[in-house]
């Protein structure tokens, strides 16, 4: 696949109908666009077949799926606005700088959202003229195999985009050829530490995309300090229903099975207890069950290991005597009748884990409990999100700051001063106001910290 890849790559140095030649830009743009109408097709089959691959409900992924064509339009479109670009340099001098393919890319991309994140690192890169080599994850290699499939039928000429199929080793000796000029990764952390070390002895450029745990701010509504005298009951939860619903997605999309799940709730103390009320109300009817049934919005994790993996952290976690569990917490076992075959699955209830405020004597004690539990510091990539309360900005900040992660974050709050100015002491790649888990092609996706990409 790789040398198919190489030799497709340098077919531009003596044939101009190379994929590759700059020639080639409006046939480049021409076959992305084909790429795009023909996933809109089969949007349905391909959710379909990833639903049976990693179990996450048809209703996500068909969502999911029918913006696949996004990206491929997008980056068709930006090859026919794409301009060089002429720098000052001094007189009798013509300073041009050009963006050109580079050659073979290899990307090995994960089990969680198999075909998504195929196709945010595939459509820049061919439509820049590369050729790429993917290796998907071993858990969820079939769709990729059919986009394969579907852009060969769109026009993508043999030898630009390849699949390989296996695990580890194929991976190392992937990254390792001298044959590959960049390497683009996207899962856990210590896969990214063996992948760049392997990729920087091979002197490739490297982008990764690794772990998160991404914090969500929510403030109160103006006047929160003293939300009793200000607010009615009824006034309080119109505020915090939206902003409800808006982590609930944030943390429990895909089982909590994303990079940017929102996974730490950090809630000012105004708004604490009726936050954690109407949270674990929103929870509490999420449903469990088949990931082929639209009605399900809660599938399982994606094995036995992962599952366990889970409850023991959740186990260790909630020994800590300042937190207490609110719903879920558990293994779920408890299907019956028609469903009752899915007890053998890896499902986890939608948990919800909070810090006792009374427990809590000041920030520091807060602070404190933050950084010693491993709930808060831990990336699950489950269905858990942990609440914990602030008092005044700069809190917030420190607490959401306090990790080794920095992919993602969003703030909620109706003041928007105070929403940019938390923004910009945030220590994420990417940051929403009062939204969560949103992307598109034009939007740059990465991570501020290491552990994060």
């Amino acid at each position: 696949a790789i040398q198919a890849a190489h030799d497709a790559f340098h077919a531009r140095d003596t044939d101009a109908t190379a994929w590759s030649h700059p020639s080639q830009m409006s046939r480049r743009s021409a076959v992305l666009n084909s790429i795009a109408a023909l996933l809109r097709q089969h949007t349905e089959r391909l959710a379909d077949l990833e639903v049976r691959q990693i179990a996450r409900p048809k209703k996500e992924m068909r969502f999911q799926l029918s913006r696949l064509p996004e990206w491929f339009e997008y980056y068709a479109s930006l090859i026919h606005v794409h301009e060089d670009s002429i720098k000052p340099f001094g007189p009798g001098y013509l300073n041009i700088t050009k963006r050109v393919p580079l050659g073979v890319i290899a990307q090995i991309t994960p089990f969680n959202h198999p075909l998504l994140i195929t196709t945010k690192k595939l459509a820049p890169a061919i439509a820049a003229g590369n050729c790429v080599v993917v290796k998907p994850s071993e858990l969820a290699p079939g769709s990729i195999v059919e986009l394969a499939k579907l852009c060969g039928e769109a026009g993508l000429p043999p030898g630009v985009f390849h699949v390989v199929l296996g695990g580890k080793e194929v991976g190392e000796r992937l990254v390792s050829d001298e044959r590959i000029i960049k390497v683009d990764f996207t899962g856990g952390p210590a896969v990214g530490r063996s992948i760049g070390a392997a990729a920087g002895a091979n002197l490739c450029a490297v982008t990764q995309e690794l772990g998160g745990k991404a914090p969500m701010i929510v403030f109160g509504p103006p006047g929160a300090e003293d939300c009793a005298a200000t607010y009615s009951e009824e006034g309080l939860d119109s505020y915090l229903a939206p902003i409800v619903n808006g982590c609930a997605f944030g943390a429990f999309i895909a089982s909590g099975q994303t990079c940017i799940a929102g996974t730490r709730i950090v809630v000012h103390e105004s708004v604490y207890d009726s936050f954690k009320r109407k949270l674990v109300e929103k929870t509490k009817v999420l449903q469990m069950g088949d990931p082929e049934e639209v009605e399900t919005t809660i599938g399982p994790v994606i094995s036995a290991k992962h599952l366990a993996f889970i409850e023991n952290c959740v186990e260790e976690g909630l020994q800590d005597p300042s937190l207490e569990l609110l719903c879920g917490g558990k293994r779920y076992t408890d299907f019956v009748g028609d469903e009752e075959h899915l007890n053998q699955g890896n499902y986890f209830e939608p948990t919800v884990i909070a810090a006792k405020k009374d427990t809590l004597m000041n920030a520091e004690a807060v602070a404190e409990l933050h950084k010693r539990n491993i709930l808060f510091q831990k990336e699950l990539f489950g269905p858990v999100v942990l609440l914990i309360p602030f008092k005044s900005r700069q809190e917030a900040i420190d607490l959401a700051n306090d990790s080794q992660f920095g992919l993602g974050c969003s703030i909620w709050t109706h003041d928007l001063v105070e929403a940019h100015s938390v923004a910009d002491a945030i220590h994420a790649g990417m940051i929403w106001l009062n939204d969560h888990h949103k992307n598109g092609p034009s939007s740059p996706w990465g991570g501020l910290t290491k552990e994060s990409g």
